[in-house]
C-alpha cells in the first residue's frame, strides 16, 4: 500500500512539473508541416517521432474514426499463401508497406490530457490483414456492416500507434508502440521506421548544443519450428530479444555530428552491455541552414565488417506565410550480410505476428532494424512536398535494387483538411518488385468523432 502511494506522488509530482505534447509521423499533414517549420526555424532534423508543438486542443476525449471512400485496383498480382507460422518471404515484406498505407474499417479509443502536461493515447486500429488486403478487393466500413463476416479479415496486431508521453525543455520520455527513425536520411541506416511499429521506451535529454537519446526495443520472441531447432542448439536458450539504442547529438552553429549504437541482446542474459549478440555502429553529420540541408550517415556492422551509406540533399523554403516547399534527393548503398544472421535472434530484423482468420495464415514479418529497402541495396529516393497546416500535396518516387531484384515504388498524396468536418485523402500508388506489380488509386473522407 505504502509502494502505491509513493508510485501515486512521484507521477503527481512529475505531471505538474513537466509538459507534453502529441508526436508526429510521416503519412500526415501535420509531420510535413511541423518538419519544414522547424528545419525554418533552425531546428535541426535528426529523426523522428517529432513532437506536435502547435497542438493547442488539450481536451481529453473519446475518439472515433470512420474512413469512407473507395479503394480502386489497377494492378495486382502479389500473392500471399496461407498455412501455419511461417516468415515471410522478402517480396512480401516490400508489398507490406503498402498495405500500411490502407485505411482500418474504424478506429476506436482515447486521448487523454492532465492540465498541459501529460499525453496519452490508445487507439484500437480494426484494420483488415495484410494477406487479405492483397486477395480481396477493398474493404469498406458499408462492406463490414453489409456482411459483418468480413470481419475475420481483421488483424489482431492493434494498436499500431498508442503512447504515452512527457516532454520538458530540459527531456522527454515515451512510452508505447510508436515508430521510430534515427539520423538526418529519410530511410535511416541503424533504426528506420520500416516497422509499422515499434514496442519501445524512448528517453531524450538535451543540455545547451548536446542531446542524449536512449531507446529500449522489445521484440517479438517467437520462431519458427526451423528456427527454434536452430536456435535452442546454441547455448542461447532464452525467449528474448532486446534492443538498446544509444545516440549522440553534437550541434556546432549550421553543423549537427551524430553518433549512434544499436546492441541487439537475444537468447541469454548478457554479462555487461559489451555482450551482444550483434550490432551496428552509425556516424552522421550534416549542414542545415533556414532552407539547405546536406548530409551523409554511415552505418557499420563490427561483428561481420559490413558497411552502408547514404548520402543526401533537400531545399527548403517557405512559399508564403505558413506554407512550406520541400524537395528532397538522397542516395543509398547498403552491403550483403549486414542484418542477416544464421542464428535467429543474432537476425538484425524487428519481427511482428500477424493472425488471420480468412485465409487461415499465421504470418511473421521480419522488417529490417536498419535500411527500409534491407540489405544489398542500391537504392535512389526523390520526395516533394508542399505543406501547410490544411493540406499536403506529396510525391515520392524510390527505385533501384534490392536483394539482387529491381524495384520502384511511386506514391502520390493529396491531403487536406475541412473545418468540422475531418479530412480528405487522395493517393496514387505504383509500384513493382521483381516481377510483381500493385497500383491503385484511393478517395477517403477521414470522419472523426470526438466525445469530450
Amino acid at each position: 500500500m505504502k509502494k502505491n502511494i509513493l508510485f501515486f506522488l512521484i507521477l503527481i509530482i512529475i505531471v505538474n512539473i513537466y509538459g507534453s505534447a502529441k508526436l508526429l509521423f510521416p503519412g500526415s499533414i501535420d509531420f510535413y508541416y511541423q518538419r519544414s517549420k522547424n528545419i525554418n526555424s533552425g531546428i535541426q532534423y535528426t529523426g523522428i517521432p517529432l513532437f506536435f508543438i502547435d497542438d493547442k486542443d488539450y481536451k481529453s476525449n473519446i475518439t472515433f474514426e470512420f474512413p469512407l471512400g473507395f479503394e480502386k485496383r489497377l494492378e495486382n498480382n502479389v500473392i500471399f499463401n496461407g498455412g501455419g507460422y511461417y516468415t515471410l518471404e522478402k517480396d512480401k515484406i516490400f508489398f507490406s508497406d503498402l498495405y500500411n498505407e490502407y485505411y482500418s474499417w474504424m478506429n476506436f479509443g482515447f486521448e487523454f490530457y492532465h492540465n498541459k502536461e501529460l499525453y496519452a493515447r490508445f487507439i484500437a486500429d480494426f484494420k483488415e490483414g495484410n494477406s487479405p488486403y492483397f486477395k480481396y478487393k477493398s474493404l469498406s466500413i458499408l462492406d463490414i456492416y453489409n456482411d459483418f463476416s468480413l470481419s475475420k479479415r481483421t488483424t489482431l496486431d492493434m494498436p499500431s500507434l498508442s503512447y504515452l508521453s512527457l516532454k520538458n525543455h530540459n527531456w522527454s520520455f515515451i512510452l508505447g508502440r510508436t515508430k521510430i527513425s534515427l539520423g538526418p536520411l529519410k530511410n535511416s541506416l541503424i533504426l528506420s521506421d520500416a516497422s509499422k511499429y515499434y514496442e519501445n521506451i524512448n528517453f531524450k535529454y538535451y543540455l545547451d548544443d548536446v542531446a542524449f537519446n536512449t531507446i529500449i526495443i522489445s521484440m517479438q520472441p517467437m520462431m519458427t519450428k526451423s528456427e527454434y531447432e536452430k536456435q535452442f542448439s546454441t547455448e542461447a536458450t532464452m525467449a528474448m530479444k532486446e534492443v538498446l539504442v544509444n545516440r549522440i547529438d553534437i550541434k556546432k552553429n549550421i553543423f549537427n555530428f551524430g553518433i549512434t549504437s544499436l546492441n541487439l541482446y537475444g537468447g541469454k542474459v548478457p554479462k555487461s552491455l559489451f555482450d551482444v549478440n550483434n550490432s551496428l555502429v552509425s556516424f552522421d553529420s550534416q549542414l542545415q541552414t533556414k532552407n539547405i540541408r546536406l548530409y551523409f550517415q554511415d552505418a557499420y556492422n563490427p561483428i561481420k565488417g559490413k558497411n552502408s551509406f547514404g548520402y543526401g540533399g533537400e531545399l527548403n523554403l517557405e512559399l508564403y506565410k505558413d506554407i512550406y516547399f520541400s524537395l528532397m534527393y538522397e542516395n543509398y548503398k547498403v552491403e550483403s550480410g549486414i542484418y542477416e544472421d544464421d542464428i535467429p535472434y543474432n537476425r538484425l530484423y524487428n519481427r511482428s505476428l500477424e493472425i488471420i482468420n480468412e485465409p487461415g495464415a499465421r504470418y511473421f514479418y521480419d522488417y529490417p532494424l536498419g535500411f527500409k529497402y534491407d540489405e544489398n541495396s542500391d537504392v535512389k529516393s526523390v520526395q516533394a512536398y508542399i505543406s501547410s497546416n490544411k493540406f499536403l500535396i506529396f510525391y515520392e518516387k524510390e527505385f533501384g535494387t534490392t536483394f539482387g531484384n529491381e524495384f520502384y515504388n511511386n506514391r502520390a498524396k493529396v491531403y487536406f483538411k475541412i473545418p468540422y468536418l475531418g479530412e480528405i485523402q487522395i493517393k496514387y500508388i505504383n509500384t513493382k518488385y521483381n516481377e510483381e506489380k500493385f497500383k491503385s488509386y484511393s478517395l477517403f473522407w477521414i470522419m472523426p468523432i470526438k466525445i469530450q
